[in-house]
């Protein structure tokens, strides 16, 4: 009777279990909407910082196929930093003018891929575009140190921000209620960009938590 009590318990046990993971287990990673939370490190250079790292948050959005898929993030990282540009004095003679800098927002887009697929571990990579930009860029001194003025603050306008190529490559973990990830993204800092330093990548590492909201396709009734 103990055993078969025991044998009970462990059946009734296991069906909790097993609950979680058949609920999961119905939302196969292909044709899913998923939507992630993410944190990490931002690794950068300006004109007084090489390679150094800043924090990173934000959110994703992943549309997943049989082979394929979309991705589109926002993130922020924070930092206080030193960004220049070439700047003429009124003798002619060129320097460089510097401009304090504060925090990094993206917007990533890339398309993805998905070799070698398990039921529970699911790599990726993909190619895409990033839209980044400095949220605060001001001229130390302002334009008063500067000869042209006018031109001085159009050269911190339009270096605030950029479009670059992008890469990126992960894995997600399948768990029970919800999946987990781990991820690299790459993208080369551009001549005109007020942040570039010696270093001549933006690279991130990322990691955090995705649900799976539903499929991605109209099934049919």
């Amino acid at each position: 009777m103990r055993l078969l009590r025991v044998l009970a318990a462990a059946s009734a046990f296991a069906a909790l279990l097993t609950q979680p993971l058949a609920a999961q287990e119905g939302r196969q990673f292909k044709d899913a909407w998923f939507w992630g939370l993410k944190g990490g490190g931002l690794v950068y250079s300006s004109a007084s910082a090489d390679k150094a790292v800043a924090p990173m948050i934000g959110a994703d959005w992943v549309i997943t196929r049989t082979k394929g898929g979309l991705y589109v993030s926002y993130d922020e990282s924070f930092f206080s930093t030193l960004g220049s540009f070439t700047d003429r004095s009124p003798s002619n003679q060129s320097f460089e003018h510097f401009v304090d800098l504060e925090n990094l927002r993206r917007v990533n887009v890339a398309g993805m891929f998905f070799p070698m697929q398990s039921p529970t571990l699911h790599p990726y990579f993909g190619l895409g575009v990033t839209f980044t930009q400095i949220a605060s860029a001001s001229m130390q001194g302002g334009t008063a140190t500067s000869s042209r003025p006018a031109a001085a603050l159009d050269s911190v306008q339009t270096k605030r921000s950029t479009f670059s190529p992008l890469a990126i490559g992960g894995v997600q973990l399948r768990m029970p209620r919800f999946s987990v990830f781990g991820q690299a993204t790459a993208a080369p800092q551009t001549d005109y960009f007020l942040h570039r330093g010696g270093h001549s990548l933006l690279f991130s590492l990322e990691g955090g938590i995705r649900y799976n909201v539903g499929s991605s396709i109209d099934r049919a009734r």
